[in-house]
């Protein structure tokens, strides 16, 4: 029994990394780092990076245009 809970705590703390990384990539992204300079830093592959963002949340934003 205690290595399913064990098992449990593991899986919640991965999960929970896995989110810390996403935000940390997603802002590394909108600080104007591109997705394939992000996936070559931590040694993957651009569409590993896109994957992460489904809906295209890790895509570069452009700042919006002034309007005259």
């Amino acid at each position: 029994m205690a290595q399913k809970g064990a098992d449990s705590d593991a899986i919640g703390v991965l999960r929970e990394l896995e989110d810390i990384k996403r935000l940390l990539l997603l802002a590394l992204l909108r600080s104007g780092a591109s997705q394939a300079e992000v996936a070559k830093a931590l040694g993957v592959s651009q569409p590993s990076i896109s994957r992460m963002f489904p809906g295209g949340a890790g895509k570069a934003t452009k700042a919006p245009r002034k309007r005259r």
